[in-house]
């Protein structure tokens, strides 16, 4: 590939032919990524607002706070359902292996939402490997089958499917539920993203913020002291050990005083809302940008009361005009566009993020995705944008749809309590 076609000029900074070649040459031989991507949304939602109301909350604090508008449910669709009319909108019958990532399965000892989904496309002679990692598993999925492909030369899909669905006694969480189906088609000479798989960063650890008990499905259990302490810290580790897997980068862009910040043109967030984005957001600008401070993410890890301290160093470096406009820019442009529509649809939530950023980059711009699952664990990587003009049927989607009443939503999750 020539080196031209991976160089443009971009809005402010022109950057060096070595570093994309790091990516697009000299580290993955053979490149891999995605092609297509196909999303369905359920074709009805609520507003967040009417939740909000029915449970005594601010709806101010769910729009104007949260930054959500919409809540996709699926009424009278299926998980399954969904995620058949997602991958008929990508090629699937000469695929051999799929993922299906998700963290909605009834059914504890099969994968069922995969299984049933399989069986209406008429799949029977295929490999189906189910992922489980709350909102993490889709994109760690990603990464595997980038392997199998580079491996075997041969297409992979990984299907995102879930629905998030909270307790009543917790409306500040419900006001964020959402559901989405997602199918990634991964291959060789990808025609949408190519994928740095083998530079990542990773981080795991062993945190209970947020679990479903078997004895609380569909419900998880939340420990509010905890949530976005872990969501900072894991994406904040990950980050940090991505750097470390890519020195030679990081490395020629200090030479040059630029960082991440600067390199990439688009962050695509794991999104429960718009506000936890900001928050990562500001985390990120804080370390490449601003001095060290107290408590820090560590020190609030290990003590969660600390959280209100370190989040008022947060609104300080939310409030500097340079971080807005990188905010602005790079992150809102794009996880705003439809995330707020949709809500927090688990594993599926990272790719509607992409989606957006596809349709807004050019070719050979850069996009930094970081995946969250709680629990809890984070995964950091890149890719270079390999065609202008990506476009998806999703906001014709979601402009259709028919919204329901509060009798209707409750009678949905009467029904979904009882699977």
């Amino acid at each position: 590939m020539e080196e031209k076609k991976l160089n443009p000029v971009r809005d402010q900074h022109v950057l060096l032919g070595a570093e994309r070649k790091q990516i697009s040459n000299g580290v993955n031989q053979i490149e891999i990524g995605i092609s297509q991507i196909g999303i369905e949304v359920p074709r009805t939602y609520i507003s967040v607002e009417k939740i909000a109301n029915h449970r005594g909350m601010d709806p101010g604090k769910a729009t104007k706070g949260f930054g959500v508008k919409r809540a996709r449910i699926p009424y009278k669709e299926s998980l399954s359902e969904l995620a058949v009319r997602a991958i008929k909108k990508i090629e699937y019958r000469d695929v051999k292996t799929f993922f299906f990532a998700t963290e909605s399965n009834p059914d504890l000892s099969k994968p069922e939402i995969a299984l049933k989904t399989l069986e209406i496309l008429g799949l029977h002679n295929v490999t189906c490997i189910p992922t489980t990692f709350a909102c993490l598993g889709a994109i760690q999925s990603v990464v595997a089958a980038c392997k199998i492909s580079a491996g075997t030369n041969e297409p992979v899909i990984v299907a995102a499917v879930d629905r998030a669905i909270y307790q009543e006694t917790e409306p500040e969480a419900e006001v964020t539920q959402g559901c989405a189906a997602v199918a990634v088609r991964i291959q060789p000479n990808p025609e949408l993203l190519k994928l740095d798989y083998q530079n990542l960063g990773f981080y795991l650890a062993d945190i209970d913020d947020f679990k479903v008990p078997w004895n609380w499905y569909p419900t998880p259990k939340l420990d509010n002291k905890l949530i976005k302490v872990t969501y900072l810290y894991c994406v904040k580790k990950a980050l940090l050990d991505w750097e470390e897997n890519n020195q030679e980068l990081i490395n020629s862009l200090k030479k040059k005083g630029k960082t991440i910040i600067d390199y990439l043109d688009f962050f695509v967030f794991h999104c429960p809302f718009l506000k936890f984005t900001e928050w990562a957001s500001a985390a990120f600008y804080q370390h490449y940008k601003g001095k060290k401070a107290k408590p820090n993410l560590e020190e609030v890890k290990k003590n969660p009361d600390f959280y209100s301290s370190y989040k008022e160093k947060l609104d300080q470096v939310r409030k500097i005009p340079e971080f807005q406009a990188f905010y602005q820019k790079k992150v809102l442009s794009i996880l705003g566009r439809y995330n707020p529509e949709i809500g927090n649809a688990y594993n599926g939530s990272v790719f509607i993020g992409l989606i957006a950023a596809l349709e807004k980059a050019a070719k050979g711009q850069i996009i930094g995705i970081s995946g969250f699952g709680s629990g809890a664990g984070s995964l950091t990587m890149r890719g270079i944008v390999t065609s202008n003009g990506f476009r998806s049927d999703l906001k014709e989607q979601l402009k259709q749809g028919k919204e329901l009443t509060m009798e209707e939503y409750t009678k949905w999750r009467e029904k979904e309590m009882k699977k």
